[in-house]
């Protein structure tokens, strides 16, 4: 993630802040966020003119207003030869508001899929005050049993393989 994806994204979520209406814009940038690498790809060529790209990107967005936030974003990042970033904007501009709504989201890894009660159960747990914890099941089929869960830079590994290593050393420490 580059300093200038994390500068866009803070402004955004300054005026967005400031829009009574914030949540129109936010579909379009869940959407943008989930461009695909090689859409951004030709978005960041330098070899098709920077007009077709900002129309594109427009037309692709629903035509807003130049006037409009969106419009704007798309020609500031025009003129700064930065549209290609505008997922990665998105993405940090969609991970702020949740971290300001106290959201954090996470991933829970099992050899096989969890039942919706079990991931409900670990949200609740998992949750501190004032904060939600979200979860998205992924299968690692290299666990044995039990779970890992990602939440940010943290990791909580209840698997069968760590709860063994505990065991052992525990053992030889003894």
């Amino acid at each position: 993630m580059s300093k200038a994806s994390t500068r866009y994204a803070k402004a955004l979520l300054e005026i967005l802040a400031a829009e009574r209406d914030a949540s129109a814009n936010m579909s379009v940038f869940r959407s943008l966020a989930e461009l695909p690498e090689s859409l951004t790809a030709r978005l960041a060529d330098a070899t098709i003119p920077v007009e077709a790209r900002s129309k594109a990107l427009l037309v692709s967005i629903g035509s807003p207003s130049k006037d409009s936030l969106l419009g704007r974003l798309v020609s500031l990042l025009a003129s700064r030869r930065r549209l290609g970033e505008i997922a990665e904007i998105s993405r940090e501009l969609l991970s702020m508001m949740e971290a300001r709504a106290g959201i954090v989201r996470g991933t829970v890894l099992a050899p096989r899929p969890l039942a919706p009660l079990q991931i409900q159960s670990l949200e609740k747990s998992l949750s501190s005050v004032g904060s939600r914890v979200e979860l998205v099941q992924e299968t690692d089929l290299s666990l044995l049993g039990g779970f890992r869960v990602r939440l940010g830079s943290q990791v909580l590994d209840a698997s069968v393989a760590n709860q063994l290593n505990q065991a052992r050393r525990a053992l030889l420490s003894a």
